[in-house]
C-alpha cells in the first residue's frame, strides 16, 4: 500500500474518531430551557486550560464576558433546535457517535487506557443486530465528507482496526453509563455545551452566514462613516512623499531605514537576488520592468505600498534552464503596529472585519434577547494549581496539549507572514 493511500486512510480514521472528541451531545432532547447556575459556571470555567482559568479566577469582567459567550452559544443552539437542526438523520448519527465517544473517553480516563475491555466483548457487540450497521454508516459518512477517501479501496486490515476501535467506544460507553459516569456534573455540562456547539455551528453555516457577511456597498458606506479606518489613502500619500525624496536624489537605503515597515528596513530595504515566482505578481512585474538604477512608481500589493529600486540584473543557469535574476531594494509603507502574526489587511479589509463583527454581534444579541437561556454571571473560579518542575531536572514537565477544538476560542491568524515576499522568498 503506497504512502498516499496510507495517508488518506489515516485521515479518514481521524475524521471518524475526531467527531467524538469535538462534539458531545445530550442523548435525550431537553424538556425545558437551559439554566446554568453559579456552580455550573464554576465547573465549566475550571475545566478551561490553565492560562484561561487563571484569568477567569482573577478578573470579574473576564468571567462576565465568558458567561456572555456561553449564553450566546446556548441561545443559538436553542434556536437551531427549534428549526430542527438536530433532527436530520445525518446529525442524529453524528450526535449519537459523538456522545458515545466522549463518555467512552471519560471511562478510559478513569479506568485506564484499555478500560479492561476484551476483544471478546467487542466481538459480542457486533453480533447484536444493528451494530454492524452503525459501523457501516459511520464509514459511509466519512466517505461522504471526503470524496478522495471515498475513491480509495480500504484494505481489510484497516477496516478491522476501525471496527475494533468503534466497538471499544460503544462497549466503554455502556460500562460508563452503568457506573453513572455520564451523570457527573463535569461530564453533563461538557455534553450540554458541545451538543450546543454542534447544532449552533450547523445552524450558523446554513442560516446565519449571510447575515454576518458584509457586502461591498455596506463596506463603502462604513468607510465613509469611519474614515479613520481608511488607512490606504494615508499610506499612499506618505509613499508618494517618500518617492519624491528618493527621485530627488536622497539615499534610498537611508529612506528605507527611516520609513519602511518591514523586516528589510535595517538592511536599507535590500531584498537580495530573486527570480520569477518569488514575489507577489504586482511586485515582480514592477521590479522586472525597471533598469538598473531606476526607481518604480508606487506599487500596491496586499502588503501595502512599495517603492522599488533595481540594483542589478543577471542571467544564470540552474538545472539546465536559463533564468533572469534581479537584485532590488524596496521601501514598504504599511500600517504601523499591524498584527505581525496575521495576514496583511488593507484599510478596506479592516473596515469589512469591523463591520462584520458589528453585524454578528447584532444578530447574536437579537437571538439572545428572544431566547429562554439563563446563565449566571456572578460565580467564582478557583485558580489553577501552580505546576512545579521535578527537582533535579533542568526543565519542567511538558504542558498538556491544547483542549479540543470545541473548547477553544476562535482560531487566531496563522504564523507570521512577511510583507514583501509572500511566497518562497520573503524579506
Amino acid at each position: 500500500m503506497n504512502s498516499t493511500r496510507k495517508a488518506l486512510i489515516a485521515a479518514a480514521v481521524a475524521v471518524i474518531f475526531s467527531l467524538g472528541l469535538i462534539f458531545w451531545q445530550v442523548k435525550a432532547r431537553k424538556t425545558g430551557p437551559v439554566e446554568l447556575t453559579p456552580e455550573d459556571m464554576a465547573v465549566i470555567a475550571e475545566s478551561q486550560p490553565p492560562q484561561m482559568r487563571a484569568r477567569l479566577s482573577a478578573d470579574e469582567k473576564a468571567r462576565k464576558d465568558f458567561a456572555e459567550q456561553i449564553k450566546q452559544l446556548l441561545a443559538v443552539a436553542e434556536e437551531a433546535e427549534a428549526h430542527g437542526v438536530d433532527r436530520s438523520p445525518e446529525m442524529k448519527r453524528q450526535l449519537e457517535f459523538q456522545r458515545a465517544s466522549i463518555i467512552a473517553q471519560k471511562y478510559f480516563a478513569d479506568q485506564g487506557e484499555t478500560g479492561d475491555i476484551t476483544d471478546a466483548e467487542v466481538d459480542e457487540f457486533f453480533k447484536v443486530p444493528g451494530n454492524q450497521g452503525k459501523f457501516d454508516q459511520l464509514l459511509a459518512d466519512a466517505k461522504a465528507q471526503d470524496p478522495q477517501f471515498a475513491s480509495q479501496e480500504i484494505p481489510q486490515d484497516q477496516l478491522n482496526v476501525l471496527k475494533q476501535r468503534l466497538g471499544r467506544i460503544y462497549v466503554a460507553e455502556k460500562k460508563a453509563i452503568d457506573k453513572g459516569i455520564d451523570k457527573k456534573p463535569e461530564v453533563r455540562l461538557q455534553v450540554l455545551l458541545q451538543h450546543a456547539r454542534a447544532v449552533a455551528q450547523k445552524y450558523a453555516m446554513d442560516n446565519l452566514k449571510d447575515k454576518f457577511e458584509a457586502t461591498d456597498a455596506e463596506v463603502d458606506a462604513y468607510l465613509k462613516g469611519h474614515p479613520e479606518l481608511d488607512t490606504d489613502a494615508k499610506n499612499r500619500a506618505k509613499a508618494e512623499e517618500v518617492l519624491k525624496r528618493a527621485r530627488a536624489g536622497e539615499d534610498f537605503a537611508k529612506l528605507a531605514q527611516e520609513f519602511s515597515t518591514d523586516g528589510t528596513k535595517d538592511k536599507g530595504g535590500d531584498l537580495g537576488w530573486f527570480g520569477h515566482g518569488q514575489m507577489v505578481p504586482e511586485f515582480e512585474q514592477a521590479a522586472y520592468a525597471l533598469k538598473p538604477g531606476e526607481i518604480s512608481d508606487i506599487v500596491q500589493s496586499k502588503f501595502g505600498f512599495h517603492i522599488i529600486k533595481l540594483e542589478e540584473k543577471k542571467t544564470e543557469t540552474k538545472d539546465g534552464k536559463t533564468q533572469e535574476m534581479v537584485h532590488a531594494r524596496h521601501i514598504l509603507i504599511s500600517d504601523a503596529g499591524a498584527n505581525p502574526f496575521g495576514p496583511p489587511q488593507s484599510g478596506r479589509d479592516k473596515a469589512k472585519s469591523a463591520l462584520e463583527q458589528e453585524k454578528t454581534k447584532k444578530v447574536l444579541d437579537e437571538i439572545v434577547s428572544r431566547s429562554h437561556v439563563k446563565v449566571a454571571e456572578n460565580y467564582q473560579v478557583k485558580a489553577p494549581e501552580p505546576q512545579q518542575a521535578p527537582q533535579g531536572l533542568p526543565f519542567g514537565p511538558p504542558e498538556e496539549g491544547p483542549p479540543p477544538a470545541s473548547e477553544q476560542p476562535a482560531p487566531k491568524p496563522n504564523a507570521k507572514q512577511s510583507p514583501a515576499k509572500p511566497k518562497a522568498k520573503q524579506p
